[in-house]
């Protein structure tokens, strides 16, 4: 069912040659040579490559939409700042009940909890800060 590719083959690994415009084989490396592609036609796939040449004034306008952003930044909304507020006040109040029972019933440990709680914390505030400056929510 599959028949022989016409055209170049690499002289090391017998291959097709891959990409037509390259000097060298896509799969081992090896140099072709000069040649190697005399007597074949180009594959017609690199008729589809050939593109016009862009205006300068379209060049100039396509490097400045790949600067600027094209929608503006989002603020965001009061509701999920505020569901955000709560819930670092939620987990503060959590880990300052797990503080009071841990000094209650093992005080050398209780120390151990604010560290926990205090990281958590702060990393929990830095996720909602880094979510509100990107603008996602």
């Amino acid at each position: 069912m599959s028949s022989a590719t016409p055209g170049p083959r690499c002289p090391r690994c017998r291959r097709p040659v891959a990409a037509w415009r390259l000097a060298h084989c896509v799969y081992c490396g090896e140099s072709f040579p000069p040649d190697l592609k005399e007597g074949y036609e180009a594959p017609e796939a690199l008729k589809w490559i050939e593109r016009p040449a862009i205006p300068i004034d379209a060049a100039r306008q396509l490097e400045v939409m790949k600067v600027l952003p094209w929608e503006a930044k989002k603020k965001p909304k009061p509701a999920l700042l505020f569901v955000a507020g709560l819930g670092v006040a939620v987990f503060v109040t959590i880990f300052v009940l797990l503080y009071v029972i841990a000094s209650r019933y093992m005080p050398s440990l209780s120390f151990l909890v604010i560290i926990i709680g205090a990281v958590f914390v702060s990393y929990l505030a830095w996720a909602f800060v880094r979510a509100s400056r990107r603008g996602t929510g």
